[in-house]
């Protein structure tokens, strides 16, 4: 399942700052190592955001708030943040409220080439997390590349309202149906074909489509341009 994440490094000159776009990598990070540095509200934010992606995450603080400390699905280590936490993760994301703590982090990671964000400290991040909207297989990410938090969710909020009813239904339905099409219908502007009557007749139905309305369109379409 992927996550959409922008994974390219961060540059700061000693004289002068520059700015950078970010590029929105999309990874698999299912089963992978994350950990989280900090067991307040700030870190619990972070951890919701990547439960749902299969993500193995390890907390490391010297105390929880009572949401991470009930929580499903995570390893909770109760000490302070030691160098060694590092090894082995495919990112790190520092949420502590002590900027020494922070700082080493960033440090320790970037020497390791390891992807680390801190939180509300965009000098010490190589990536931000994104404003997600998720609905099943369907992931879209915005970023303003740490510049405004607000505006990217302003226009994740916009995209979410805009996403239609049953859409995670309409995704499944072309990707299972994706290899078949690929198989039995050669030509590839006729499955383009197909693909878009399906696409089309899964959206008005929202997504509760039968399988035998989808043989009908393929043995229509094929029929039309056969």
């Amino acid at each position: 399942m992927p996550f959409g994440v922008s994974l390219t490094a961060f540059f700061l000159n000693k004289t002068e700052e520059k700015k950078v776009s970010y590029f929105p990598f999309f990874m698999e990070i299912k089963d992978k190592k994350c950990l989280v540095v900090g067991g307040g509200m700030v870190a619990l934010r972070k951890i919701e955001k990547l439960l749902p992606f299969g993500v193995e995450i390890t907390v490391v603080s010297p105390a929880f708030c009572a949401e991470i400390e009930g929580m499903e699905g995570i390893r909770r280590i109760q000490r302070n943040f030691e160098p060694a936490d590092i090894e082995g993760m495919l990112f790190v994301i520092g949420a502590t409220d002590d900027e020494a703590v922070n700082a080493e982090i960033s440090e320790l990671c970037q020497a390791k080439n390891i992807p680390v964000n801190i939180v509300d400290d965009p000098k010490k991040c190589t990536f931000f997390f994104p404003a997600l909207v998720k609905k099943g297989e369907f992931v879209a990410g915005f970023s303003s590349g740490g510049g405004s938090p607000l505006a990217a969710q302003y226009i994740r909020k916009k995209v979410e309202e805009a996403v239609p009813d049953g859409f995670d239904k309409v995704v499944d339905i072309l990707a299972n149906i994706r290899q078949r099409v690929k198989t039995e219908i050669p030509d590839i502007k006729q499955r383009e074909k197909i693909f878009q009557a399906i696409f089309a007749l899964a959206l008005e139905k929202e997504g509760n489509i039968t399988e035998t309305e989808i043989d009908a369109v393929i043995r229509k379409e094929g029929e039309r341009n056969g």
